[in-house]
C-alpha cells in the first residue's frame, strides 16, 4: 500500500506546529523560531509499523483505534519537543533526533 506523503505532511504539520514537507524517502520538519530543521528518513513500511504500534497502544489503553495517519502526530511531537539544535536527523521507526 502506497502512503500519500502529502496527507502525511499535512497531518504532521497540524499535529506539531512545524512546517512539514515529504517526498518518497524523507519527511522534513522546519521551524522558524528558533531556526531548526529535522530530516526524518522513513519508508512507507516503517510508517505503517509506527501506525500499527500506536493502534496497539490505543487498544491496550481502552481508547479508540484509528487507521488515520494523524496517530503519528503525538510520537513525532514528543520527539520534536525537546530538540534544541539547529539541525537534526531521525531514521526509520526510531523517533529520536540526532544532531
Amino acid at each position: 500500500m502506497t502512503l500519500d506523503r502529502t496527507e502525511l505532511a499535512e497531518a504532521l504539520a497540524e499535529a506539531t506546529g512545524w512546517s512539514v514537507t515529504a517526498d518518497a524517502r524523507r519527511v522534513t520538519f522546519t521551524d522558524d523560531d528558533p531556526p531548526q530543521v529535522v530530516i526524518w528518513t522513513v519508508t512507507d513500511a516503517e510508517i505503517g509499523e509506527l501506525r500499527y504500534n500506536q493502534n496497539l497502544m490505543a487498544k491496550s489503553a481502552g481508547t479508540r483505534q484509528t487507521a488515520d495517519i494523524a496517530v503519528l502526530g503525538m510520537p513525532v511531537l514528543e520527539a520534536l519537543g525537546p530538540f534544541e539544535g539547529s539541525r537534526g536527523y531521525m531514521h526509520g521507526t526510531e523517533l529520536i533526533i540526532r544532531e
